[in-house]
């Protein structure tokens, strides 16, 4: 008799770990991260015939995402959903879009909002399109695979002037644009990284500041990599360096980086995609971004 209730017990708590087994499966189970909507999939092949080989629009993608989030200042009080930063007010706005500073990229916004306009019924965010658009083009000029997510949440309002950098005369001096990125939450290698994205910038239509139309930050625009470091550094001839990249290469604890960047462009990738990220989702609080799905398989 006793044997048989020692056995009785022993398939009892056989029964119950079994029972506990299951249940932290399940448990597992519905803690798994959502996937990423697969009209994300769709997105990307539609973008990308636009952005092959490096063209303009993908070179006016990376741009139009820097400045879309890149409004944001810690100066600025907060208000929803980012006080200014990744919120796709530069898509939605009609007034933003019309600043000096951003209005030779509305041919692009319009190519945007058509896409918009095309998929924002599936659930898509003006906010989510501008930086998977972003970061598609980076991988559609060679660049690395910047971590992609989606959740954000849209705001039409413009977004606050006078936090994105200027590229000649006031602003563009070392201490204003180091300030202007630490406001921002940006390190000085974070700064020096995020700028490696002039590799495939190339100046607006107008003349301006010696710089000719069309005329390019670094010596290969249609490829992305390291030389725009080089080419700054020593003045490349065909190449038209921004004052305030010229700048930032002399800069006290800056120039390092650029020497630092230029010698080693795996150093600069892991760099760039960190502080690419960040931008990405800046301005939004981080228990918000937390909860964002991951989309980078669609980009890279």
């Amino acid at each position: 008799m006793a044997s048989m209730t020692a056995l009785h017990v022993f398939l009892a708590l056989v029964c119950l770990s079994l029972v506990s087994c299951t249940a932290i499966r399940q448990s597992h189970v519905e803690e798994r991260a959502p996937s990423c909507p697969s009209v994300w999939q769709t997105v990307a092949a539609d973008l990308k015939p636009a952005f092959n080989g490096c063209s303009r629009q993908a070179a006016f993608a990376i741009r139009f995402a820097f400045h879309d989030s890149g409004a944001f200042s810690s100066k600025t009080p907060f208000y929803a959903p980012a006080a200014g930063g990744a919120d796709g007010s530069l898509l939605l706005s009609s007034s933003e879009i019309n600043r000096p500073a951003e209005a030779p990229m509305q041919g692009y916004r319009q190519f945007l909002l058509g896409k918009y306009q095309t998929y924002k019924n599936d659930g898509v965010s003006a906010a989510d399109l501008v930086q998977f658009a972003g970061n598609l083009a980076i991988k559609q000029c060679g660049g690395p695979t910047v971590q992609t997510v989606a959740g954000r949440k849209d705001n039409s309002q413009a977004a606050p002037d006078g936090f994105l950098p200027a590229a000649f005369g006031r602003g563009s001096d070392y201490s204003t644009l180091t300030q202007l990125f630490a406001d921002k939450g940006f390190s000085h290698g974070d700064l020096i990284a995020l700028i490696g994205a002039h590799t495939v910038s190339r100046s607006f239509a107008q003349r301006a500041n010696g710089v000719p139309p069309g005329g390019a930050q670094d010596l290969t625009p249609t490829i992305w990599n390291n030389g725009f470091y080089n080419d700054t550094l020593t003045r490349t001839r065909g190449v038209f360096s921004f004052q305030s990249d010229v700048n930032l290469s002399k800069g006290p604890d800056t120039a390092t980086l650029f020497h630092q960047f230029a010698a080693d462009q795996s150093l600069w990738d892991s760099a760039f995609t960190s502080a690419m990220f960040r931008l990405s989702v800046l301005g939004i609080p981080q228990g918000t971004v937390s909860t964002f799905v991951d989309c980078t398989a669609f980009v890279a």
